[in-house]
This record gives structure tokens, C-alpha cells and sequence, in this order.
């Protein structure tokens, strides 16, 4: 198996940490505008595999044409995020060209390697993606709503003083500020809210407060540590995982809205079923009032950011 990385910043260097660990790869090819930087990088991640628990793999640095066999492209490439930026729609304009131009070099050389989006606005840049390019639709992902989802799980389960995965939920719309938690469909080991705060004798939790804070704990990594890297790395490592072991896994990734909530020319995370193939189908879920109401909002909200995009090839 062979995996091409594109962009080998601070999120694509924590993926190549990641993914050597996981044994999924005889094959790692590094590509960054940085060719230095794809170098050096590349020949640290092999002076790792001197150490026992590391796997031995053939990663180097290498160009677009490396591509023609990859299995899965994962493309974190973006321009430079700013720690005071005020959501990552900020991005759209820098990064709409780069990510249209990285996807026709790959449609060049392959038209059978997974593709999946990291770089930012995420939902925007997946849908231009498959918008712009004429590459297999279901082969195009985003990580979408991955992130939020385990920061989701992680604030309800410290609320509780519990494992977060005791804790079944998730996050739908869009990977940012209108993210959706879906609370109507939230349980504590197949137990409803009410039903474990009644037996557990816990004080209830405030959704609006933990609603608030989904998205807000990103950008209090962004601006402490200057960066996010870690959870979007494993997010990344575990939807690859999960792909090329042909899990059949349902999880909450982006990909062009086809009329699901009568909303379309928009991309968002929605439950996903994905095989060795890529996307198998998306599931409209049922939503409450609420829920419906903030996925509406997010598709605007991400329609206006690819319109945006648009208005910059």
C-alpha cells in the first residue's frame, strides 16, 4: 500500500508521525512546495525506524508523477494560519487555487487513490474539489466534523467524569463555527441524557454551554500552542485506517450535499458509510427543530465561503 502526503507543515509532519505507527503503508511519498522541507523531513521520519517500535517503511520526498500508484492522497497543503484569524473562512481565498491546482495534478496521474481533504475551510475546499476536477466523486472526502465530534465526546464526558468513549455522539454541518452537535441522538452507553443523569445521580449537563465551547476549544489550541496538529492527525490516521481495512465505518465526514435537508451546491459532514472504495452513501439523519434550523445556517454559511472561493480561480 502507498500513501501520498501533500503538505508536510506542522499537521502533514504529526500525520507522517502518526501513520508509521498504524503498519498500513510499505510506501510513503512526501510532497511539499518546501522541497528541503519534504526532504528533511522524510529522512527524519526513516532515522526513526532504527528504533524497535517503529515500522519500517520507504518514505521520500517526491513529485505529483509518484502519485500514479498511490492508494490513499491525504492534503493538508494550506496557506499559513494566523492564530488571530476569526474562523477558518479566513483561509478560502489563499487556499482555492492551491487546493484546485493539487487536485488536477493528481487527476493527471490517477484516477484510483482515495483523496482526502484535510486543508482548510475544509467543507468548502472538498466540494471544490470535486466540483472543478473530473476525478471519481465518491473517491473525494473531507475530515469534516472528525475533529468536533471528539472534542464533542470529550466535553460531555469531563462534565460527567467518564471515559469519552462512554460516550456515543457526534457532530454534523460544517467543520467550524456552525458545526451541528447533534444532541437528540447523544447517549452514555446506549443510555439517553436523562436517563444516565437519573441513574447516575450527576447534575445535568448544559448543552448550550457545551454547544459553545465545540468550536471554541480549537482556536484556544490555535492561539496557546500557535498550531492544531495532534487530533487532526488522528482523526486523519483513523479515517485512513478505517478506508483501506474496508471497515465499512459510519462516520461524520464532508462531501457534496445531493439534496439531502433539500439543500445542495454545498459540502458538510454528514454520518458517512465508507469502504475500501471511499464513499458509499450519507445518511440524512432525523433532527429536531434546532438541529435542522443549524444545518440550514451551516449550508448557507458554507455556500457563501464557496462562492467565495469560486470568485478567486
Amino acid at each position: 500500500m502507498k500513501l501520498g502526503l501533500i503538505g508536510i507543515g506542522h499537521v502533514g509532519s504529526q500525520i507522517l508521525t502518526d501513520i508509521q505507527y498504524e503498519n498500513l503503508f510499505s510506501e510513503i511519498t512526501v510532497i511539499d512546495s518546501n522541497e528541503n522541507l519534504a526532504y528533511g523531513e522524510a529522512l527524519d521520519h526513516v532515522h526513526m525506524q532504527g528504533l524497535e517500535s517503529v515500522n519500517h517503511i520507504d518514505i521520500h520526498r517526491g513529485d505529483y508523477a509518484d502519485l500514479h500508484d498511490a492508494d490513499v492522497i491525504a492534503i493538508s497543503a494550506s496557506a499559513p494560519m494566523d492564530p488571530n484569524m476569526p474562523d477558518r473562512v479566513a483561509l478560502t481565498k489563499d487556499n482555492a487555487s492551491l487546493v484546485t491546482d493539487i487536485m488536477q495534478r493528481i487527476a493527471q496521474v490517477t484516477q484510483s487513490a482515495l483523496v482526502i481533504f484535510i486543508t482548510n475551510p475544509v467543507d468548502a475546499m472538498t466540494y471544490l474539489a470535486q466540483d472543478h476536477v473530473d476525478y471519481p466523486k465518491e473517491k473525494i472526502m473531507g475530515t469534516g466534523t472528525l475533529l468536533e465530534s471528539a472534542r464533542f465526546r470529550t466535553l460531555i464526558a469531563q462534565h460527567y467524569q467518564i471515559d469519552p468513549k462512554s460516550v456515543n455522539a457526534f457532530v454534523i454541518g460544517e467543520h467550524g463555527k456552525n458545526a451541528v452537535p447533534v444532541w437528540s441522538k447523544v447517549t452514555i452507553f446506549g443510555m439517553p441524557i436523562a436517563e444516565y443523569e437519573k441513574l447516575a445521580n450527576v447534575e445535568p449537563i448544559d448543552q448550550q454551554a457545551i454547544t459553545d465551547q465545540v468550536d471554541k476549544v480549537a482556536f484556544d489550541v490555535l492561539k496557546n500552542k500557535g498550531w492544531t496538529s495532534s487530533t487532526v492527525s488522528r482523526a486523519t490516521t483513523s479515517l485512513i485506517r478505517h478506508l483501506l481495512l474496508n471497515e465499512r465505518s459510519i462516520l461524520p465526514i464532508t462531501a457534496p450535499l445531493n439534496g439531502e435537508y433539500d439543500l445542495d451546491h454545498c459540502a458538510m459532514s454528514l454520518p458517512t458509510l465508507v469502504d475500501k472504495n471511499g464513499i458509499v452513501e450519507r445518511y440524512a439523519i432525523e433532527l429536531n427543530e434546532d438541529e435542522t434550523r443549524r444545518v440550514k445556517d451551516a449550508a448557507d454559511y458554507i455556500q457563501s465561503a464557496i462562492q467565495l472561493a469560486q470568485e478567486n480561480l
